[in-house]
């Protein structure tokens, strides 16, 4: 039996090795490995299991890592992300000190739980951008996209609170605007009631600062819509004359114009080539008689003067003459 084992031991080596090549060969045909990219979502602020150093914060947002892994096919098509777990030193943002804002160098450690996974040169470092905390009162500026209708304009505009906190990076709250959601007046013809509009903070170049909070977030807003006052010259019509049964009055009035002032739709809507007086009743008058007679007008428009001065006549009827009685044929001297 010795003799069998040792007999030819080379030959029979070499087709083991052989053997086993073949194996292999056939095994990694069928399951060859690979390299893969997974992207890993680094932890960051605001989530409640990392903080950063106090009076720190990121002023963006910290890209995913890519990372590579090697395995089987069989492997990296069944990885799941879950068994990489990302820390971050955030520690190490102490070392800028008041030099902010600044591009920081943050060590990084990817622990892999996955025994069938390994990973190729994975990062050490991610970059991450910092600034120190701050905080600023700022007033809110009401922001109006459209105007009211013709004949109308916005006279005052009021938010409450006048003034919001914001909080973000020191270098964004430099010159900041905090500006309310813009309100469109283009159908308010009445004032605009108080309404609860979001606020936004820009830079003063006009561009949002989405790294900024604002404390609150939204204001109550009221504006004053009033009518745009104009003028036009009308006619005056006198009203009607009644009551004149013992005589036919004469009348003479003055002004025979004037003017009319009141908001624009109003004065261009309304048909005011004429305005009428209110009427006068001269029962029983009989002579001159002077009367002081208001000028009728539409809600929303007044006259100036707002009377007209009216004289009225009213002379009688003249009083007929009796007619003679002649003697009745029948009636004669008695005999």
């Amino acid at each position: 039996m010795p003799g069998f084992v040792t007999r030819n031991w080379r030959l029979k080596l070499l087709a083991i090795v052989l053997a086993i090549v073949s194996w292999a060969g056939v095994v990694l045909a069928t399951n060859p490995p690979g390299t893969r990219s997974v992207s890993i979502a680094v932890p960051q602020p605001p989530s409640l299991d990392v903080s950063l150093p106090a009076g720190y914060l990121l002023t963006q947002a910290i890209p995913n890592l890519a990372v590579d892994i090697t395995g089987t096919e069989n492997h990296l098509s069944s990885f799941s992300k879950s068994s990489l777990q990302v820390t971050v030193d955030y520690d190490a943002i102490r070392a800028v000190g008041a030099h902010v804002p600044a591009a920081v160098r943050l060590p990084v450690r990817i622990t892999n739980t996955d025994p069938n996974i390994d990973l190729d040169d994975p990062p050490t470092s991610i970059e991450a951008q910092v600034d120190s905390s701050g905080s600023a009162s700022e007033p809110v500026e009401v922001v109006v996209s459209h105007a009211p209708p013709p004949g109308y304009q916005d006279s005052t505009m009021q938010a409450t609170p006048a003034t919001v906190t914001a909080t973000g990076p020191e270098h964004e709250l430099v010159g900041i605007v905090i500006k309310t959601l813009p309100i469109d007046l283009s159908n308010q013809r009445a004032n605009f009631p108080a309404s609860t509009i979001k606020v936004y903070p820009y830079s003063s170049q006009g561009r949002y600062l989405a790294d900024v909070n604002l404390t609150p977030a939204s204001v109550n807003v009221s504006i004053t819509v009033v009518g745009v006052d104009t003028t036009r010259t009308s006619s005056v019509v006198l009203g009607d004359i009644t009551g004149a049964a013992d005589g036919t009055p004469v009348f003479t009035y003055s002004p025979m114009t004037v003017m009319l002032t009141g908001s624009q739709d109003l004065i261009n809507g309304a048909s005011l080539a004429t305005v009428t007086t209110g009427g006068i009743d001269v029962a029983g008058q009989i002579g001159t008689v002077t009367y002081k007679v208001p000028i009728e007008t539409p809600t929303g428009i007044t006259a100036n003067p707002s009377t007209v001065t009216v004289t009225v006549t009213v002379t009688p009827l003249p009083t007929p003459t009796p007619a003679v009685t002649s003697p009745s044929p029948s009636s004669g001297a008695a005999t």
